[in-house]
């Protein structure tokens, strides 16, 4: 009778640590959540907080456990993006002296490398490294430096996805989830996603970029300090503060001028296809290659008078170079 009685409270008590664990799980996910909320409305001690609640529920948890793998992956990203922000000024993330460089240990992990190949440097808020692989993660705040003979395709893990891609003497930092800033060179932009909000900047330039539908462009910049856009997909809208804004359609070019947007020229897709490094430089095309072709190809049919011409830079604050060769 003592051994069915001792059987029993011990089913009992499994059945009862079954339902504590399933329990403590509930609540674990809905703090982790709150935590992850908290992080990206920029409460990081909210943030903190809620993660260590949750593991308050998870210290009988395994060590393996993936609840108690992502909370703990949680407060390091939490506590990296606390450290960050303590950089930040009113223009975006300052500069950091290298005598405070923060340890690679630290290092937030919100932006993963698609590919890449030659020498590309990553450098501020924390310690300088290179990335030299597939997989390899960054934080944001990052000045990423592609070097001549370089290039790389990033991506941001959450929040607004997209992929960003260089090529050949280039700088440019991800300072948010939404906030890109090109300090020089050339670049393609890329989303699936709809209802696209983004701020682009370069050193005498800023707009922001809208799109009901994916996307892709390419930009340059200038040595005005401006940029160069050219819609390759989708309709989008770009924005420059108090200045009417200006939408571009596939196979149109643009200026980002320090005043004001230039007037629009047209480009010819199928040209760019085979030119462009950001476009053929790279193991792998870019996700959007095929729908460029179908659309390069469209705008073949439509085209009826096409001019053989040379749009060069943007050196003055209010125009651009451009040559026409011959007609076609």
């Amino acid at each position: 009778m003592k051994t069915i009685t001792l059987f029993y409270w011990v089913l009992l008590s499994c059945f009862t640590l079954s339902l504590s664990a399933f329990n403590s799980e509930k609540e674990v996910s809905i703090l982790l959540e709150r935590g992850k909320l908290a992080a990206e409305q920029g409460d990081f001690t909210q943030a903190i907080n809620s993660f260590n609640k949750a593991m308050g529920f998870l210290r009988q948890a395994s060590r393996s456990h993936p609840l108690l793998e992502e909370v703990q992956k949680q407060i390091r990203i939490t506590k990296g993006r606390s450290l960050v922000q303590r950089y930040k000024n009113r223009a975006g993330l300052q500069s950091i002296e290298k005598n405070v460089l923060l340890s690679l240990r630290e290092e937030t992990e919100e932006v993963i490398v698609n590919q890449c190949f030659g020498s590309v440097l990553a450098r501020e808020v924390w310690h300088a490294r290179e990335l030299n692989r597939k997989g390899e993660l960054f934080g944001l705040g990052r000045r990423i430096t592609v070097l001549p003979s370089a290039g790389v395709d990033v991506s941001l893990q959450n929040g607004f996805k997209f992929s960003l891609r260089s090529v050949e003497a280039a700088s440019f930092a991800l300072l948010e989830n939404n906030v890109i800033d090109l300090h020089s060179g050339s670049f393609s932009l890329a989303s699936l996603e709809k209802n696209i909000r983004c701020t682009i900047k370069s050193p005498l330039s800023e707009f922001v970029l809208e799109s009901d539908d994916p996307f892709a462009i390419m930009l340059a910049v200038t040595t005005n300090g401006g940029l160069k856009v050219i819609s390759l997909l989708g309709e989008i809208e770009l924005k420059q503060k108090q200045k009417p804004s200006t939408s571009l359609r596939p196979g149109q070019l643009i200026f980002s001028l320090p005043d004001s947007f230039s007037r629009k020229m047209s480009v010819e897709l199928s040209t760019l296809m085979v030119t462009s490094k950001l476009l053929t430089g790279f193991d792998e095309p870019p996700f959007f290659f095929k729908k460029l072709k179908q659309q390069a190809l469209i705008q073949a049919l439509r085209t009826k008078k096409r001019f053989k011409t040379v749009v060069g830079d943007a050196k003055t604050n209010s125009d651009f170079q451009i040559q026409v060769l011959e007609k076609k």
